[in-house]
């Protein structure tokens, strides 16, 4: 999978950058999740079915949770900049392991979900599609290319 994105030509840098994010009422696009599996599936895609914005950590939390004589207690609080490194970092060596280049970091990444897909649809095929082809599989070297293959045919079969 290597040097081209999924789908079609170009790198992560081939997809287009917005200032804000893509309106949620809309249903058009989903968030992609902030982990090595949602930057796997933005691969898989392909620049012309994503998006990108400006990432801005502050704007996410970190949930501290302590235990004590009383229970737990958990407490909210921005997520630091050592954190948001430390969760790319994380991502691209997910990425690495599957054999797909890193992303460039300080990025949210939106996907648009194929014509007619609610979002809980359009995971609950990917999943579905992905465990009947690999009951075991997870990790990204052998789940990789399949991913291109199974969001091919979503996006094919789209508008059904």
């Amino acid at each position: 999978m290597g040097g081209q994105l999924g789908a079609g030509p170009g790198g992560w840098i081939d997809v287009p950058l917005s200032a804000e994010a893509p309106p949620a009422a809309t249903g058009e696009y989903v968030e992609l999740p902030a982990s090595g599996w949602g930057a796997l599936v933005g691969w898989a895609a392909g620049p012309a079915k994503l998006v990108r914005v400006p990432e801005r950590p502050e704007a996410h939390t970190t949930v501290m949770t302590t235990s004590g004589p009383a229970g737990d207690r958990h407490r909210r609080r921005p997520r630091t900049e050592a954190e948001q490194v430390e969760l790319d970092g994380d991502i691209d060596i997910y990425l690495r392991d599957g054999g797909i280049p890193a992303r460039p970091a300080g990025y949210r990444w939106f996907l648009r979900l194929p014509a007619g897909y609610h979002e809980d649809e359009f995971w609950s095929e990917l999943h579905e599609a992905l465990n009947h082809a690999h009951p075991a599989a997870t990790h990204p070297a052998c789940i990789a290319r399949q991913v291109g293959s199974i969001l091919r045919e979503i996006f094919e079969g789209a508008g059904r």
